[in-house]
């Protein structure tokens, strides 16, 4: 029940915030020191709140405890990460033009720099604090838009960014997407309303390969661009191969690996709903299913039954989801990944290529590559790393946040000891 303190203590906030946006002046909060380093995350325990009185998201500015200032973003009690800062200039104001401004950017770079847009119609054109919009990241989709949120922040000023991107892109649909971790995290449902019945299965175009993306189910938007250019690569070693494509997805690296020459690819998922469109997505792209076929299975136990059998693959691709959202889940994750990649090793012909992914920013480069170190040692298997990649270059990443640079490709050549 809502008592009477309570609603007087939510009145002051509403009042207070209703104060800051007609004056223009911001609330208030301050670090417990100063300021070390420019990281646009500041944690709840670096800051002296919690600040209640703050409505989830809303934009404050940042001293630290000397009163030096330290930049305007978006609060949040609730979210370990309680501030995320968007700029670090007092003379930038953070308002409906600065939206568009920093979105304009955005676009330009996939537009102007990197011409994404003359061979494909799926790419990231916001990429969260790479673009200097920590929270956001927004993908198209053909002619859709689908934006998932990370912070009550860009939930709250959803109209700004969705004006913006409306400029740059006139007849897109927007989608807003939030992974209910994330909402969990925020304390805020973030979630939009479902897309358009035109817009629930939508066919776009990467290069010569056309997939479906189900916009009403899948992990982050409904496809991975991220993986865009290693897909490319990996068609280009698969001629005449015989293909495992672990945690498959939609069938992006198998149908890859298919056009690419491949003699047969085995794509194995356990999300029985993916199975069913990396089927559609083969279908699509006129894969005969003799060449590639769609499994649904857990990726670990099928590895096993192929360990035990002694049946061997010449390529091996595994690529699978986040694998840890917080620090204390790093561990679990990397072992994991060596799990997994150990079993791959078993599985692959005596000097065939492994492709190991992770896509989990919180683990490094060098933890992951340790990963697969300490698989090949159990395995008694030389690996021999001739590329390490990540991912292309509408997934920028800031050099004062090197958990930007979260995507992870290795490919080796894998040899007995």
């Amino acid at each position: 029940m809502t008592t009477r303190k309570r609603q007087e203590k939510e009145l002051q906030a509403w009042q207070k915030q209703q104060d800051a946006r007609r004056t223009g002046r911001l609330p208030r909060v301050e670090l417990r020191s100063a300021r070390h380093g420019n990281h646009p995350w500041v944690y709840r325990r670096m800051l002296a709140g919690p600040y209640d009185e703050i409505a989830p998201g809303e934009l404050v500015e940042a001293y630290s405890r000397d009163g030096a200032f330290v930049g305007r973003g978006f609060y949040n009690a609730n979210s370990e990460i309680a501030l995320r800062l968007l700029t670090q200039e007092f003379e930038d104001r953070v308002s409906e033009g600065w939206f568009r401004k920093a979105i304009e950017r955005a676009v330009g770079l996939r537009h102007d720099v990197l011409k994404l847009n003359k061979d494909n119609d799926a790419y990231r054109v916001v990429h969260s604090e790479g673009d200097g919009l920590s929270g956001l990241v927004a993908d198209r989709y053909a002619d859709c838009l689908v934006l998932e949120l990370f912070s009550a922040g860009m939930h709250r000023y959803l109209d700004w960014v969705t004006a913006a991107l409306q400029k740059c892109f006139p007849k897109a649909e927007i989608v807003v997407r939030a992974d209910h971790r994330n909402e969990k995290l925020e304390g805020v449902k973030m979630d939009g309303p479902p897309p358009s019945e035109k817009s629930r299965d939508l066919v776009i175009t990467e290069g010569g390969k056309k997939f479906h993306v189900d916009l009403r189910r899948g992990h982050k938007t409904g496809f991975f661009v991220d993986q865009r250019e290693n897909r490319a690569r990996i068609a280009g070693l698969c001629g005449g191969e015989d293909v495992f494509d672990g945690f498959s997805y939609t069938g992006g690296f198998g149908v890859s690996a298919a056009l690419g020459g491949a003699k047969a690819v085995q794509s194995v998922d356990l999300d029985e709903n993916v199975v069913a469109i990396a089927k559609k997505n083969r279908d699509l792209n006129k894969i005969s299913k003799d060449t590639m076929t769609c499994t649904h299975g857990n990726v670990f136990d099928v590895l096993r039954e192929y360990r035990t059998a002694g049946r061997a693959f010449s390529r091996v691709i595994l690529d699978p989801a986040k694998l840890a959202i917080s620090r204390h889940e790093i561990p679990k994750a990397l072992d994991a990944y060596a799990d997994m990649n150990r079993l791959g090793m078993h599985c692959l012909q005596p000097g065939g290529v492994l492709l190991s992914c992770s896509c989990t920013g919180l683990v490094s480069e060098e933890e992951f590559i340790s990963a697969l170190r300490a698989a090949a040692a159990e395995a008694r298997k030389e690996l021999q790393i001739f590329q390490v990649s990540g991912a292309p270059g509408d997934h920028p990443w800031a050099v004062r946040m090197p958990e930007g640079r979260y995507l992870k490709a290795v490919y080796s050549r894998v040899y007995p000891l």
